[in-house]
């Protein structure tokens, strides 16, 4: 759908963002202009956001909308969140760190200005994270084409990726700190991985770990890394989920391997939608390719449940089940 020309001056967004180690004031990546609030705005962007969180070490993102980007919004400003949340997604891509958009104000060419309520991407939760994101003079360049590829992706728009997307977005901007068990952003991490690399549901820990490792190298030992890395994720993943408290061990894990973690999820996210096709079907035997669990697992994962059944009624009929099967 063509995007709706705005008759008047521009719509501005404009985002409160942190988490940010610069050596510059001002950047401009071509499609935005990112920069250091310091003194001068400080009151101005405080009344504007409405929020007493904004502060000298802030950082300003600013674009300009001449035509409405595709999308519904009941305050008619088209699809300029959605833009915003993309922008968000790929600079989280583009370097480690947990850059974080807190606040997001649109202004309408009649200068009227909509805030934004906080919501699960885009919040104060991770604000002052110790996992900044490092920009220099000239990832400007960089930017523009890393961008532009990932945009140009067959799957940009894909199911798996736009949940991928969302569950990757949830965990950024949620505060993480193992010493006081804060590690959900583990448990979407882990949903995020799975929904790209596991199409089929079962085997996720194999798969995922497998999968990922083989879509980001051809190196056997950084393949291992990878797998192990992945894998070890989803072990803490499981631990949460299933109601179990953190051991030490974990804790010390996640605290030694926290930049690792944050880079393997965004090499796997990367190596997806360069490789993985957008189409389920398709984009299933493609991982099948990549790596299938082998039939021995499945064997050891049959007996090992045939083993578990306690009725014996049910063990001699799931038996005779499996012979029949096999005459």
């Amino acid at each position: 759908m063509p995007g709706r020309r705005i008759a008047a001056m521009s719509h501005r967004a404009l985002a409160l963002v942190r988490n940010i180690s610069a050596h510059f004031n001002s950047l401009d990546f071509g499609e935005f202009v990112l920069s250091n609030i310091r003194h001068p705005r400080l009151a101005e962007l405080t009344d504007l956001f409405a929020s007493e969180d904004v502060n000298i070490n802030d950082w300003l993102l600013e674009k300009s909308y001449s035509v409405l980007p595709p999308g519904e919004s009941p305050a008619g400003v088209g699809g300029i969140p959605e833009d915003i949340e993309d922008i968000l997604f790929l600079l989280r891509l583009f370097k480690v760190g947990d850059i974080a958009f807190i606040r997001l104000v649109i202004i309408k060419p009649d200068n009227h200005s909509l805030v934004q309520p906080p919501y699960r991407m885009i919040n104060n939760l991770n604000s002052y994270s110790t996992l900044s994101t490092h920009l220099g003079r000239y990832e400007a360049d960089r930017w523009r084409g890393f961008a532009d590829r990932l945009r140009a992706s067959q799957s940009w728009r894909s199911e798996w990726l736009l949940v991928a997307r969302r569950f990757f977005l949830y965990g950024g901007a949620k505060e993480f700190s193992p010493r006081w068990d804060e590690v959900d952003r583990i448990v979407d991490y882990a949903t995020a991985l799975e929904a790209v690399l596991v199409p089929e549901g079962e085997f996720s820990r194999s798969r995922s770990g497998n999968r990922a490792a083989r879509l980001c190298s051809d190196t056997p030992s950084e393949q291992q890394t990878i797998a192990n890395s992945v894998k070890r994720v989803y072990d803490i993943r499981s631990s949460i989920v299933h109601g179990s408290a953190l051991s030490e061990r974990e804790r010390d894990w996640l605290r030694q391997n926290r930049d690792d973690v944050e880079l393997r999820m965004r090499q796997v996210l990367i190596a997806a939608l360069e490789r993985i096709p957008a189409d389920d079907p398709d984009r299933t035997e493609f991982l099948q390719s990549v790596f299938e669990v082998p039939d021995e697992k499945r064997g050891e994962f049959v007996l090992q449940k045939f083993r578990e059944i306690q009725t014996q009624t049910v063990r001699k009929s799931t038996a005779t089940e499996i012979v029949r099967l096999l005459t």
